[in-house]
């Protein structure tokens, strides 16, 4: 055996061995709002800049929409295809206080926890990072009993401490660093009187969160008398 491909042979193993790309190569850019059609794209200009979550509209998820980047570069070689190609399947979050410290929270809540998510992000050419969004449950409902404790007891706000994981298609893994969210809380402060129960359907497209409203209570309009 040449020197050549001892050498290589050695590197190979010594990659395969830890089964990683370098840190770095997926990141968390950005959390997006759905446009006016309720649809999400990694083009679009848009951007939230903190969250909200009414805890009085019962029952409903928390959801986040994160711009996911990929810095992984070719690898390919012409008897194989594309090896660099990453799919993202999970997100690991940790509830926070805004201090950073990890609060208490009742027996049979998890935290950290994993939830599900899919995202196919292709190589990044000439430096420029490729990109997709990836949808999930950010605050899962069963938290909302112990949020509104934490509410009741002056905590207004808290951090989601996000990391995104996945496996490109040579099979190396990859886990973001920490992409930290602000998620205000509150009771009430995005329920609106409505004329109808489904005023908002087709207009707010995440009701209870962030910046759309819910119809917390309905007024139907004042018939205009007969003359």
């Amino acid at each position: 055996m040449s020197r050549f491909i001892l050498v290589a042979t050695l590197m190979a193993v010594t990659v395969a061995g830890c089964n990683r790309f370098p840190d770095n190569g997926l990141q968390i850019a950005a959390n997006l709002p759905p446009d006016d059609a309720c649809l999400l794209s990694p083009d679009q200009d848009s951007r939230l800049l903190r969250g909200r979550y009414d805890l009085s509209y019962a029952g409903a998820d928390y959801l986040i929409a994160l711009l996911l980047q990929s810095f992984l570069i070719s690898n390919a070689l012409e008897f194989q295809g594309e090896q660099g190609n990453l799919q993202v399947t999970n997100f690991d979050i940790t509830l926070l206080l805004p201090d950073g410290t990890i609060p208490t929270l009742p027996d049979g809540l998890v935290n950290p926890y994993r939830v599900d998510t899919s995202a196919v992000l292709p190589v990044s050419e000439g430096g420029t990072p490729s990109e997709d969004v990836a949808a999930a449950i950010g605050i899962p409902a069963s938290y909302q009993d112990a949020l509104r404790g934490l509410l009741a007891g002056g905590q207004s706000s808290i951090l989601l401490d996000i990391r995104a994981g996945g496996t490109t298609a040579g099979g190396f893994s990859q886990r973001s660093g920490p992409f930290l969210w602000p998620v205000d809380l509150c009771e009430g402060c995005l329920g609106v009187v409505c004329e109808t129960i489904d005023e908002l359907d087709e207009t707010s497209c995440l009701k209870g969160q962030d910046i759309w409203p819910y119809c917390a209570s309905v007024v139907p309009p004042t018939p205009t008398p007969t003359p």
